[in-house]
């Protein structure tokens, strides 16, 4: 058991019960679990498990009473490049502006809760989630709960579309879209015949051996540099540890200053497996002390944000 799973055990959450209700027929509705991720994780402290924990088992329980069967929907991977540009755009707001609102892999962080809840997760790894998603729904007349307008824009889709939830007494009541409106700019798509490929737990690093991109984990990026640098000899002895030889091209996004140069840049680098810290890989502990046992902390930083970095 690895030490995320240990930490959402020590939480407690009551035991799933039955699905459907006796004599009834299920509403399916498929769900763009990271779309709701501010409903979830709502304090600003991104290591509160507790509190999203509380918030998801209160959504999973109000939707049995209301005999709705969940379906919660995850990337593994960032697919096109329609979504990798979108994607790297709000990766450099998040370091230009200060700003870090989610913790670091929340997709894993969300698909653990939920199936902790008893409701089934779905890892899109063979397409775009949101293609994954509205072909699932399509073919399984399932709806779909989204706030993307992207799910506007199939050709041929059978599903009904909910922007958001409420609940009512212990009622989960489902709000439809109100706009149909699609943007300009959105092209339309044909609904993806066969369902793609999906897996019940995260995959894992999918892009490796080939390469790792990241964004931003904290929000002092910009003050204290990006710390998927920072452990990068720690990853070095993970890609060892998995048995590969050839070099790993990572990418992320830090801030450069300079007097005719200032801003948000996307650092390349092919970076060998190495075993010299191995033994950092078994000990969080001595792992955190040896890359941030002497960080200091930058001056003007809230409580919030330190304690989020």
């Amino acid at each position: 058991m690895d030490d995320l799973t240990r930490r959402l055990n020590a939480v407690a959450l009551a035991p799933p019960t039955s699905h459907v209700k006796t004599g009834q027929n299920p509403r399916l509705v498929y769900v763009d679990g990271m779309n709701y991720s501010d409903r979830f994780f709502t304090v600003g402290d991104h290591w509160c498990f507790r509190e999203a924990r509380d918030n998801i088992s209160k959504m999973v329980k109000h939707a049995r009473e209301s005999n709705i069967v969940l379906k919660v929907f995850l990337d593994a991977y960032i697919e096109t490049d329609e979504a990798i540009l979108k994607w790297r755009s709000r990766r450099e707001k998040e370091v230009r502006d200060r700003i870090r609102n989610m913790p670091q892999a929340m997709n894993v962080l969300l698909g653990e809760m939920f199936t902790m809840a008893g409701v089934v997760v779905a890892y899109s790894v063979d397409a775009d989630n949101d293609d994954t998603l509205a072909s699932h729904a399509h073919h399984d007349r399932a709806a779909v709960m989204s706030r993307d307008k992207d799910f506007l824009r199939y050709n041929g889709s059978s599903y009904r579309i909910y922007e958001d939830f409420s609940y009512k007494h212990e009622y989960l009541h489902l709000i439809p879209r109100r706009s149909t409106y699609l943007r300009p700019e959105i092209t339309k798509r044909d609904i993806h015949k066969p369902k793609p490929v999906v897996r019940s737990t995260d995959p894992g690093f999918v892009t490796l051996p080939d390469f790792y991109l990241r964004g931003s984990p904290s929000p002092l990026t910009r003050d204290c540099g990006n710390l998927h640098i920072t452990v990068r000899s720690l990853r070095q002895a993970y890609y060892a540890s998995l048995g590969i030889k050839t070099p790993v091209r990572e990418e992320f996004p830090t801030y450069r200053t300079s007097d005719d140069d200032e801003g948000v840049v996307w650092l390349k680098e092919n970076v060998l497996p190495s075993d010299e810290y191995n033994d950092l890989l078994k000990s969080p502990e001595k792992a955190y002390e040896h890359y941030f046992g002497t960080l200091v902390r930058p001056s003007g930083v809230s409580n919030r944000d330190w304690d989020n970095h």
